[in-house]
């Protein structure tokens, strides 16, 4: 508890005053003979205890006057409040993320006219759902700085599809194999939905420390991953165009990147336009068992059998078919198989070639040697730990693998 009093100064200086009149009245002998001089006055003051008897109370008048100097003459009046005039705010303006059943808000940001074309879209049954009419374009956080220059003389993009709860994955991702992306010529982000209100700030946190989040307009739940692969097409299209390829890789995927360089790079390869590059399925059905993962209602695809499609954990796209791509996409019937609608049913419609390539599938337990790993493009269900020996192996200088 702080103890404050209030003295005026005129009292303050006349205690002072009277204190020591007072006591200079003591120390003289009138005070007992009243004005006439004691004869024993010279011993008096040459004794010990008249010293004593006069000391003691100086030392209190002295202790008193020391209490008073320390306490404030008067409280301190609080600082006078600048005038302010207060001013409506208005609220930030933000898109707000849709789940896929959710209706489309109408002041939602707009595409760009090429991908609306109606000659690109698909003729879909009444009351069917078009893929663009849930989808929402734009991105939280873009960070268009990733690909300078538009991506001229960028030769490979890489784009992750990762949840936001998945920070391990991530940092195993950027401890190994997304260390290439420290090269001019390479580009690395993570794409990533609006996450939960509980992980915002270390998501957050994340991007403040590392800058590669690109987060877009869309709920991240696992039914939105159709959205999320829209998203990163529209993300190269707009900030990477010029760049020669992107390859998109799930979190659990281990790349290896100088393979998948030398792969895109090759005479075979060099020049390619409008491909994909994947493990291809061909005849490939719907689930029509609603307990299945990968569940399908005819509703989303009549069909008996998918168009030919590359596998979806990774795939290598050539940069002048993202655009084809994306706009296909937008206009044909709503997928959640993304793989399916982006690589299958788009690059159907759109003329882009689906060109098998076995080595972007390899399981982790299929590795049994570190040759095997040279020889292979992506690495599918790595773990955590799995990252670290994976890249430990591939770079392991004592191995000799025969050309």
């Amino acid at each position: 508890m702080q103890f404050r009093r209030t003295v005026n100064s005129e009292v303050y200086l006349f205690t002072v005053c009277g204190g020591v009149v007072c006591y200079l009245y003591y120390l003289s002998p009138l005070h007992r003979t009243a004005g006439k001089p004691s004869p024993s006055s010279a011993y008096a003051c040459c004794s010990m205890r008249w010293w004593r008897a006069r000391l003691v109370p100086f030392g209190a008048l002295l202790a008193l006057a020391s209490l008073l100097l320390l306490l404030p003459l008067q409280d301190p009046s609080p600082p006078a409040l600048p005038r302010t005039t207060l001013v409506p705010v208005m609220a930030p303006l933000h898109v707000q993320a849709h789940e896929p059943s959710s209706p489309v808000n109408e002041a939602r940001p707009t595409l760009p006219p090429e991908w609306t074309s109606d000659k690109d879209d698909e003729v879909l049954p009444a009351g069917a759902v078009r893929t663009r009419d849930r989808y929402v374009p734009g991105h939280t956080r873009s960070h268009a700085e990733l690909c300078p220059a538009r991506g001229a003389g960028t030769r490979l993009v890489v784009l992750v599809p990762s949840a936001p709860v998945y920070f391990r994955q991530r940092e195993a991702v950027r401890l190994t194999w997304g260390h290439a992306a420290r090269r001019t010529d390479i580009t690395l982000a993570f794409m990533l939905g609006a996450p939960p209100a509980a992980l915002r700030a270390a998501v957050d946190a994340e991007d403040t420390l590392y800058g590669d989040i690109v987060e877009g307009h869309y709920v991240d739940n696992y039914k939105n991953l159709t959205l999320k692969t829209l998203s990163m097409l529209e993300w190269f299209v707009t900030y990477c165009p010029l760049a020669a390829r992107l390859l998109k890789a799930d979190d659990d995927m281990f790349i290896n990147v100088d393979g998948v360089l030398r792969f895109a790079e090759a005479p075979a390869r060099s020049r390619a336009t409008r491909t994909v590059w994947g493990k291809v399925w061909r005849n490939g059905r719907p689930a029509r068992n609603a307990s299945s993962k990968f569940f399908v209602p005819a509703e989303e695809f009549p069909g008996a059998t998918y168009p030919p499609y590359a596998n979806g954990p990774a795939y290598l796209v050539s940069g002048d078919a993202a655009g084809p791509l994306l706009r296909a996409a937008l206009g044909a019937r709503w997928l959640r198989m993304e793989d399916v609608l982006v690589t299958g049913v788009a690059a159907a419609r759109a003329r882009v070639l689906r060109a098998d390539a076995p080595a972007f599938l390899r399981r982790r337990s299929a590795l049994a040697h570190a040759c095997e790993l040279r020889a292979a493009l992506a690495v599918h269900q790595v773990s955590y730990a799995d990252q670290f020996d994976l890249w430990r192996k591939l770079h392991d200088p004592h191995v000799k693998c025969p050309p």
